[in-house]
């Protein structure tokens, strides 16, 4: 008997289209003044007649008491009269003397000069103290930079978060000067702007330093969980840190704005390449073709062939989608006007189940197809046990099995006995032979 076919399944993933986790948050600027978070001229500035203190000057840490910050990090609690707003509005409050601000130590001592350069994964950055809230929200994310240059309580925070549109964090305006602000424009000038937005697809060189994550399979990159929206986290293999998820290097790379080779899927239907180390894909390797695509990747189809749903395989960054209509497979078997069967190609058929197929539905090729019953494309599908008597056997016990299904000379001695209609019972156990018959669902 046939065993059960897991001929195709919808892939029913997306590809990592990395969202950091709010990196910039309110952009960490230690001056309280310009910060220009839009990539423009036009920046935010205080005015000449504020009475809020616009920089915070260099002071001993030992002359405040010290914060208990809950992620690691050495701060002091510093009045909120002697600092920026800007600047308190993104650090932990306490309360000791009065209210104030958990600020760093190095920002103490400074005044908020410039903090240490640093090279994240993500470009050039500053060290920055976990007892900063954003920092330390991130801090699977970030590293202390290459070199281990930061200190073990601080991170390095890229200037640009590239999965953000190249948009600043404001770590890099730290230490910089205020901005002049026009009278007449509320503009300012002496602060950077921020870089370019990504284009998508984006075709460059790397925006993300990959290397810095270990590797999980050919082309395959350990990513932050945090860097991977929960619906395609759940779709991807966890990495042995437990943290971390095993992502394609290139979405990495290109801050989730890679659109992959298009290629021809199944039954010729448009797919894009997609790493073979993905788990759906994986699952399926046998059934997908190679066409163009890499080494380490098959050809997944942008719609599923058997319910014509979208597979996800397509719409891995917000810039592509797919080109051409669903391609079902035909339906075959048809019985009182219902096509109980689906026409698949026989490769995707392992040879033993193809010869148990019809292949001669007027509704396939006539040539390189077989009509496969619908509930054999279900990858959850169970049969029915099953209890029948026949001429031939006697009474004996069994699964519902298709009568899409080629039974062949020994469908004559089987019968329907209590299965739905258009299945027979087939038994467990083959009645000359005394062995297991191998038909779908039995456990002999």
């Amino acid at each position: 008997m046939i065993k059960r076919l897991s001929i195709f399944v919808g892939l029913g993933f997306v590809l990592m289209a990395c969202t950091m986790a709010d990196l910039e948050g309110t952009p960490v600027n230690g001056k309280g003044v310009a910060s220009n978070t839009k990539g423009s001229s036009e920046q935010t500035c205080t005015g000449g007649s504020t009475s809020t203190p616009t920089t915070l000057p260099p002071q001993n840490p030992d002359d405040f008491p010290k914060c208990a910050c809950a992620s690691g990090g050495k701060a002091r609690c510093i009045p909120k009269g002697v600092l920026p707003d800007s600047l308190s509005a993104q650090l932990e409050a306490c309360s000791d003397g009065g209210p104030g601000a958990c600020v760093p130590d190095s920002l103490v001592k400074t005044g908020g000069q410039a903090p240490k350069t640093c090279k994240s994964a993500f470009g050039e950055g500053r060290c920055m103290d976990l007892c900063v809230p954003e920092v330390a929200k991130n801090a699977t994310l970030l590293n202390r930079g290459e070199g281990d240059v930061c200190e073990t309580d601080e991170r390095c925070v890229p200037c640009l978060n590239p999965l953000k549109g190249n948009e600043p964090t404001g770590v890099c305006e730290i230490g910089k000067p205020a901005a002049v602000c026009n009278d007449n424009k509320g503009g300012s000038s002496g602060a950077p702007g921020g870089g370019a937005p990504l284009a998508c697809p984006y075709t460059g060189p790397p925006i993300v330093d990959t290397s810095t994550f270990a590797a999980c399979g050919d082309g395959m990159r350990c990513a932050p969980a945090a860097a991977v929206k929960p619906e395609q986290a759940a779709i991807l293999k966890k990495c042995p840190d437990g943290t971390s998820v095993c992502a394609p290097e290139k979405a990495i790379a290109a801050g989730g704005n890679y659109v992959p080779k298009t290629c021809a899927s199944v039954g010729g239907a448009e797919g894009r390449c997609t790493n073979i180390n993905i788990p759906d894909v994986a699952a399926q390797k046998a059934m997908l073709p190679k066409d163009t695509c890499d080494a380490n990747e098959l050809c997944a189809p942008c719609f599923s062939p058997i319910d014509g749903k979208e597979t996800g395989a397509c719409r891995t960054a917000s810039c592509d989608a797919p080109t051409q209509p669903a391609k079902q497979f035909a339906g075959c078997c048809v019985d009182k006007g219902v096509a109980r069967g689906k026409c698949v190609p026989k490769s995707l058929v392992p040879p033993d189940q193809a010869k148990k197929l019809k292949d001669d539905d007027p509704n396939c090729a006539p040539t390189g197809e077989v009509c496969a019953p619908n509930e054999n494309l279900d990858p959850t599908f169970k049969p029915q046990t099953c209890t029948a008597s026949s001429f031939l056997i006697g009474n004996y016990s069994g699964v519902c099995v298709s009568k899409c299904v080629e039974f062949g000379f020994a469908g004559l001695a089987l019968s329907s006995g209590n299965c739905p209609s258009g299945n027979k019972c087939a038994p467990c156990t083959d009645p000359l032979s005394g062995k297991p018959s191998g038909a779908p669902g039995c456990t002999n």
